[in-house]
């Protein structure tokens, strides 16, 4: 998504996604999002469950398809599946 929404409550939504097993296996954003990040880091620490937060280059995101298949590799390398 270009960006996150919402406020400084988004953080803990995240982390209480992560901790209800709803939570999304990464956010891929083309803007940093500083309270998503604290929500993941939040969670990790909490529940001990990592969800990636990752700022992509708007053509990245551009090019996935909305239900594509999306890896994330250890060195951060996106790839998906058109």
């Amino acid at each position: 998504m270009p960006s996150g929404r919402g406020s400084s409550s988004s953080a803990s939504v995240l982390a209480e996604a992560v901790r209800a097993g709803t939570a999304p296996a990464a956010i891929l954003l083309e803007e940093p999002d500083l309270i998503l990040a604290i929500g993941a880091a939040v969670a990790e620490e909490l529940y001990g469950i990592l969800v990636p937060v990752m700022v992509v280059a708007p053509e990245v995101r551009a090019g996935i398809a909305d239900g594509a298949l999306i890896t994330i590799g250890a060195d951060g390398t996106v790839r998906w599946v058109h």
